[in-house]
């Protein structure tokens, strides 16, 4: 279908992402159980093709923010725990800059396309203050599933399209992400 000079269908796409993920969830779970069960995909890829599907949902109204009204939410557990140089503040971990884990670097890619913010939290409670504190337009994600699917829900409540990132090591303490795949999902352009 050719794209509408007035926007009707970009405003179709946002309304029906925002019911979709907004009010089922759920649903987005059972689809993405479905295509694990059909695909034989053991239980990380089928969280995987959950937060994905959340993230098309998301999409258009994701892109549709400047990334200077964006933020990005950090796990605090992606730091080296034992020689972390950071200190906790109200706002999460301010990071020293030390270069011992990949915090550093994903700070500087908020930087480098100018989003409004980058937070290192604990976990969801800090990150539902925070939505609340500085109310973000969008925000991307990135955490174990737990955390993720909770911190979408949270952001949904306020009515902030998302993008989700899952570890590619979860756990605790000492976690991994992957760069390209974050830069990827930051670097949407807004429309």
């Amino acid at each position: 279908m050719a794209q509408k000079k007035d926007g009707t269908i970009e405003r179709i796409k946002i309304a029906v992402g925002k019911i979709v993920d907004g009010t089922a969830h759920i649903d987005a779970a059972k689809t993405a159980m479905f295509i694990g069960k059909s695909l034989g995909l053991n239980e990380r890829l089928v969280n995987y093709a959950h937060i994905e599907i959340r993230n098309k949902l998301n999409e258009a109204a994701f892109r549709k923010v400047d990334f200077k009204d964006r933020v990005i939410f950090l796990p605090h557990c992606l730091r080296n725990a034992n020689n972390c140089k950071g200190k906790y503040t109200d706002q999460g971990l301010q990071c020293a800059r030390c270069g011992q884990c990949k915090i550093t670097k994903l700070i500087e890619l908020g930087e480098k396309y100018k989003y409004k913010a980058v937070f290192i939290t604990p976990g969801g409670s800090m990150v539902y203050k925070i939505m609340q504190a500085i109310k973000p337009k969008a925000a991307v994600g990135v955490a174990c599933y737990n955390e993720l699917t909770m911190g979408m829900d949270k952001a949904a409540e306020f009515n902030i399209p998302t993008q989700g990132i899952l570890l590619a090591r979860e756990g605790c303490k000492d976690t991994d992400v992957n760069l390209e795949e974050v830069e990827e999902i930051i670097s949407q352009k807004a429309r």
